[in-house]
């Protein structure tokens, strides 16, 4: 028991340092890089970088298939079977990568022959060098997965933490010597070609079973595909839901629309961040025990974590709400603070039912409630899309926040069902009411606290990040003092905030 507590508070802390350590390079590098490129330049770049993010849904789930399978392979010591779903994965991600490739060489090429996009022709190497960014990172998701199955989140985010630094050294570098789209993104597919080489030496050392050639397996791709699709159908709402406004806003109002909406978005995405990086292991400690038939400790996982989740993330909530005008002034320009604020706002609401629904989904996915799962996500993503079709034309990048706002929605319904029909919890009225009248108190004068007195101690970006820090610490402490936590969550707090610091 005791090996199994320490195991999850490792890969629980390993994965809140490796989401945190790129937000500490992101509050200093992206102003530099906006204020660089302009208003209308770092649109495009955004729009690159959302294609991106969509082409990923071209492995049509199987990388959550291939995950599931490698693990249970070794933990099986099957080498045979690893042998051959190694190399069948690897056959996979690179047809993938080829396709997501040909497609943004595509579009190099049409910003050449299509008058309408002949704007964007100065960009084509840049697009290109995109798709080969895509085709290398496509190939290493193998060398990801196996980190994963293995259970070495630890390895594998010390190895993403060291190439992301890499990474936005380089982007600092190259804007801070005149370079712009097309060589950023030619630089990081030449550090995407070193971290797939380092990464496949590591795993073999690891997993000397893992093959690194291409082979085929049609009854192994079948069982992958059957696993996966249902997957697929989840990935593509849940990515439609984040992405689509990104890639409506540049047609509707233009690249210099989607710099004012996305910079808020990069803020408050943070807020889920935070809650999806404490809570990764639900996934699997979910499945294992589901798979136990152990259902008195599951709805135990399930009730402490979530009390924990809902209040750190109503504690950055509340403070990114409360200084929003302040940290878009102050980390990027006055200017985008007058024109994106209420957007900030909005979305900091949006991203906290996020921040509650992305755990949700592991536990979900950890049960094996794909169904569900999946027509939620359906569900709110078309909701997204009619939403989006009628406000952003009326109220423009407002109107995109609301839509985002409306179309998660759905996540209340979410919960009231998986308590009733999954885990059969009772008593859960006197639990919504205490955890929402607690936030309510501790949230409400939190916010009059920092909104009407410690913003007006900020004068730069330091002083905002420590008013920040400030806020949300004041949050834990007047929930704590109010006797809203329970005794053992406070307990769960403390081991696990003991690990990290051992771990930094």
């Amino acid at each position: 028991m005791d090996n199994i507590v320490h195991r999850t508070l490792s890969n629980a802390a390993w994965g809140f340092i490796s989401y945190v350590w790129p937000i500490c390079f992101a509050i200093f590098i992206t102003p530099i890089v906006v204020s660089a490129m302009g208003i209308h330049v770092y649109g495009i770049y955004v729009f690159i970088n959302t294609i991106l993010s969509f082409l990923g849904l071209l492995e049509f789930g199987l990388s959550t298939a291939i995950s599931k399978y490698l693990a249970q392979y070794i933990g099986a010591q099957d080498n045979d079977k690893i042998r051959i779903l190694s190399g069948t994965a690897m056959t996979i991600f690179t047809v993938i990568g080829l396709i997501g490739g040909s497609i943004f060489m595509i579009g190099a090429i049409l910003t050449h022959t299509l008058p309408v996009l002949q704007n964007y022709s100065q960009y084509s190497i840049g697009l290109i060098s995109a798709g080969i960014l895509f085709l290398l990172s496509a190939i290493n998701s193998l060398y990801s997965i196996a980190f994963t199955s293995l259970q070495r989140i630890d390895t594998g985010s010390k190895v993403g933490m060291v190439f992301m630094t890499v990474q936005q050294i380089s982007i600092l570098g190259l804007i801070l010597t005149g370079y712009t789209i097309n060589a950023i993104f030619f630089v990081l597919a030449i550090i995407a070609f070193f971290s797939l080489l380092i990464s496949r030496r590591i795993t073999t050392r690891m997993l000397p079973e893992l093959r690194v050639s291409l082979s085929w397996n049609l009854e192994e791709f079948q069982k992958y595909y059957k696993f996966g699709i249902i997957t697929f159908f989840n990935n593509i709402a849940t990515v439609s839901l984040t992405y689509l406004d990104r890639l409506f806003i540049p047609f509707f109002l233009g690249p210099s629309s989607l710099t004012y909406y996305s910079l808020p978005g990069n803020v408050t995405t943070r807020i889920p961040g935070i809650s999806n990086s404490l809570s990764a292991i639900l996934f699997p400690m979910s499945s294992s025990l589901s798979g136990s038939g152990d259902l008195e400790m599951l709805k135990r996982l399930y009730v402490r974590s979530f009390r924990l989740i809902t209040v750190v993330s109503a504690a950055v909530s509340v403070t990114v709400i409360s200084f929003a005008y302040d940290i878009l002034a102050f980390w990027i320009s006055p200017d985008l603070a007058r024109t994106s604020e209420y957007v900030l706002v909005i979305l900091a609401m949006t991203n906290f039912i996020l921040a509650l629904g992305g755990p949700l989904s592991n536990f979900l996915l950890g049960l094996g409630k794909l169904r569900f799962l999946t027509v939620s996500s359906i569900v709110m993503a078309l909701i997204n899309l009619v939403s989006l079709l009628i406000l952003l034309p009326i109220a423009g990048i407002n109107g995109a926040a609301w839509a985002y706002l409306v179309s998660v929605l759905p996540i209340a319904f979410m919960f009231f069902y998986t308590e009733k029909h999954y885990l059969a919890l009772s008593e859960r009225r006197r639990y919504y009411k205490r955890t929402i009248l607690g936030n309510i108190l501790v949230g409400g004068t939190v916010f009059i606290v920092a909104h009407y007195a410690l913003r007006y101690i900020i004068h730069d970006l330091f002083s905002l990040l420590a008013m920040g820090a400030l806020s949300g610490i004041l949050y834990i402490a007047l929930y704590w003092a109010s006797g809203f936590f329970e005794q053992e969550d406070v307990a769960s707090m403390k081991q696990f905030f003991k690990k990290i610091l051992k771990l930094t």
